[in-house]
């Protein structure tokens, strides 16, 4: 299975779930030109491979309420696998993966607030046994956590037929208990039925539909599909660390957001002020895209750049060294909001 590629009919079909990952699946099928049941036959077929999946996130909103933290930690000799097993099992970890640098692993982990973060930080983390240092870079805007990235295989026309409708009006309020655990609900299957989120949470279908709908509208939740990336062309990834002066990095960030290398896009507290992360179909178009980041943008400098050697886990679902999913670890980003969560035993 390792050197079998995607066809091109699955990755029109995960390109449409990208655009809009619980479209039904008349809608999808009415753009790609086949009938709703080939096409959950299809998109079946992907899961059970394990090759792709659907998940939940945090809406643009509510991302702007929580802090993030870019985590680069140096580990045991021997022990980076370990640590990163340990760490992909804990909810509020939505990214591990292995580096090539001056460090072991690259990691994002979410949480409420700063206080709740800095508990991990400073109390819980240092604790985990094989980690020897930690530097933590804290977000002070994301503009993107490799949310917006799709494989761009539809055209146009058929992905406007796809892009889900905007409801401007709905109510805003903070998320409540109910709606967090919806959140972890849907996190382990963005797709999963109102009929079976009514069983699992004790609410009616309908009280679910509103729920979810009224979530997506404000930009406190939104889903993502992602793929075993490896499968489809995209081999490699990199972190880049670029340093600007701060008034450009609100325009900075939001141009490298249509780059379609560009997964994660976030400003940071320190000298080195916007962090990069890109997928790259090969190591070198590394260098062109430095070129190219250099050509657009000249009032920033690449401080530094450190290519991934292994992806961990990735919202939610801890991979296989090809990229496909292995188990699914439910996330929980108010985590750290409780007593002591996440503590190694």
């Amino acid at each position: 299975m390792d050197s079998v590629m995607l066809r091109e009919n699955d990755l029109e079909l995960i390109d449409a779930l990208q655009l809009n990952p619980r479209a039904s699946w008349a809608e999808v099928g009415a753009v790609l030109g086949m009938d709703p049941v080939t096409a959950a036959r299809r998109w079946k077929r992907l899961v059970d491979d394990r090759l792709a999946w659907c998940t939940v996130a945090l809406g643009r909103r509510q991302l702007h309420t929580m802090s993030v933290a870019f985590l680069e930690l140096t580990c045991e000799a021997g022990a980076a696998n370990q640590v990163a097993a340990e760490l992909a099992r804990q909810p509020h970890m939505i990214t591990v993966q292995h580096i090539a640098g001056s460090y072991d692993l690259w990691t994002i982990a979410i949480a409420p607030d700063l206080a709740d973060l800095s508990e991990y930080l400073l109390s819980q983390l240092p604790r985990q046994p094989g980690i020897t240092r930690v530097r933590t870079h804290i977000a002070t805007r994301a503009f993107d956590l490799s949310m917006r990235w799709r494989l761009r295989v539809l055209n146009a026309a058929q992905a406007g037929r796809l892009r889900p409708a905007h409801h401007p009006h709905a109510v805003t309020r903070p998320m409540d208990e109910i709606d967090r655990r919806l959140f972890v609900a849907l996190s382990t299957d963005g797709r999963r039925s109102f009929a079976e989120l009514e069983a699992e949470l004790g609410l009616s279908a309908r009280t679910v539909q509103r729920r979810i709908n009224r979530l997506v509208a404000v930009g406190d939740i939104t889903f993502r599909c992602d793929l075993a990336r490896r499968l489809a062309g995209w081999h490699d990834s990199a972190v880049l660390w670029l340093a600007m002066p701060d008034d450009h990095l609100e325009s900075t960030g939001e141009q490298l957001l249509s780059w379609p290398e560009t997964r994660t896009c976030a400003a940071v507290a320190g000298p080195n002020n916007l962090l990069l992360t890109v997928g790259l179909h090969n190591v070198a178009d590394l260098h062109e895209l430095v070129t190219r980041l250099r050509h657009d943008f000249p009032h920033a400098t690449i401080v530094d750049r450190q290519l991934v050697l292994r992806q961990v886990k990735l919202y939610g679902r801890v991979l296989d060294r090809v990229g496909r999913w292995s188990s699914t670890t439910p996330l929980d980003l108010w985590a750290l909001g409780a007593d002591d969560p996440g503590a190694p035993p």
